[in-house]
């Protein structure tokens, strides 16, 4: 009996905090200070007159990798995180805010990309893909078996970006420092600068955390020329940075105590969540 009582407290505890969580102050002051970071963000990125999608996205990853988003100043690519409960009014936010405690994969720093691009108003989309098999040979197979059964591979695990503007229709893995830029190929996301890189696009796939249906075996391939001018871009874009890390770091402690809430508030939802265990467990 009282095993029973205890049960339905705690089911109330967790239907109470599913129906208000997003209108409490600690949901309410991460977004606040969010905007803070992304007003900063634009403001940077004006400096530099960083206007095309590859240039914003070549600086907001320099900004992740080189820890200048980070409280603790640096950033770690590390598995198995558990992300909190997303907002309902804003599908990509809370997988984003987990770059600010220094720690993210694919799908973090994705969804960060993602929402710096919008806010300049960019077209762009977050893409799931299949790293697992390098080989170009099986993945042409699987893509192949994937068409004809109309349905989307059982083992997406990875997530790029895909930006379209102007013309230039393109992907790009920010994953790690390494950054890698795509063209859309027969069906693939096949690196312009390494050519041994593929990544299958499933075409029964949806955009990550979005409604609509997107068919990426219809993106255009992108010319030899366009990619050419993409990674001279990027190129450009990173020595920008390398001659003015001093911007940076001032753009670091500017955006201190905006960091400093959000993380705070961040493990605070993050324990809270994990005791009504809507968060499992960490790996």
């Amino acid at each position: 009996m009282g095993r029973n009582k205890k049960i339905n407290n705690k089911q109330k505890e967790l239907d109470n905090y599913l129906a208000t969580y997003t209108n409490d102050s600690l949901h309410q002051e991460m977004k606040e200070d969010f905007d803070k970071v992304l007003d900063n963000i634009e403001s940077l990125a004006n400096t530099f007159n960083f206007k095309t999608g590859i240039e914003i996205s070549i600086f907001n990853a320099i900004l992740i990798h080189e820890g200048y988003l980070s409280l603790i100043c640096r950033y770690s690519y590390k598995k198995g995180l558990k992300d909190i409960e997303e907002f309902p009014d804003d599908k990509t936010l809370h997988a984003a805010l987990k770059i600010f405690t220094g720690i993210g994969c694919c799908r973090h720093t994705a969804a960060f990309t993602k929402k710096v691009l919008d806010r300049f108003n960019i077209e762009n989309n977050m893409v799931r893909v299949d790293a697992k098999e390098i080989n170009y040979n099986i993945n042409e197979i699987r893509l192949f078996l994937n068409n004809i059964h109309k349905n989307m591979s059982n083992n997406p695990n990875h997530v790029i970006n895909f930006i379209s503007e102007n013309d230039y229709n393109y992907f790009l893995d920010l994953t790690s420092s390494q950054f890698k830029i795509f063209g859309a190929s027969n069906g693939f996301a096949s690196s312009i600068d390494d050519y041994n890189l593929v990544f299958p696009l499933y075409s029964y796939d949806y955009s990550l955390w979005n409604d609509e249906f997107i068919d990426y075996r219809k993106v255009p391939p992108i010319s030899r020329e366009k990619a050419d001018e993409l990674i001279y871009i990027a190129n450009a874009t990173i020595s920008k940075y390398e001659a003015n890390q001093d911007l940076f770091m001032e753009f670091y402690i500017q955006n201190f105590d905006n960091y400093r809430n959000i993380t705070e508030n961040y493990n605070k939802i993050y324990e809270k969540e994990k005791s009504l265990r809507l968060i499992k467990c960490d790996k």
